[in-house]
């Protein structure tokens, strides 16, 4: 269909921007929305010092801001929620009608992960690449859409 809306997400465990453009891939991306979460680029000893957070830990076991990367992984863990949650909210608005999303192999499962059945049966396409700091006259070329 001409009328069909492809999204791309380009993202890492610290930012993200998403874009949109005709089904057809064209070069023509417009900036939807820009997403910082800085507690992902923070550093491991600003992390601990941070006051105790009441939606931190588990339910099994210690929780992992115990652990030496524990407090890291947790806030990435959050990106990525509030990343897929975004993509439902989007999905439900019928705002896009396929995806494409590019970030680094870790924090894209992690993503994939969270995706509901409904977003991710839209999903064209995965790469696994790190563009999120490339400016977005570029991205065109790097993100392959078709």
């Amino acid at each position: 269909m001409a009328d069909e809306t492809l999204w791309i997400l380009v993202a890492n465990a610290s930012r993200a921007r998403l874009f949109a453009t005709d089904a057809k891939g064209s070069e023509d991306w417009r900036l939807i929305d820009e997403f910082q979460h800085e507690e992902s680029r923070a550093k491991t000893e600003e992390l601990l010092n941070q006051p105790d957070n009441p939606n931190a830990g588990t339910l099994h076991g210690p929780p992992p801001e115990n652990e030496p990367n524990g407090r890291r992984e947790l806030e990435h863990a959050r990106f990525a929620r509030e990343l897929s949650t975004y993509l439902d909210r989007g999905h439900d608005r019928h705002a896009f009608d396929k995806l494409v999303i590019a970030a680094p192999p870790e924090f894209l499962g992690r993503v994939r992960r969270l995706l509901s059945t409904r977003v991710r049966q839209r999903v064209l396409l995965d790469v696994d690449a790190d563009y999120s700091s490339l400016p977005a006259r570029e991205l065109p070329d790097r993100v392959p859409v078709l």
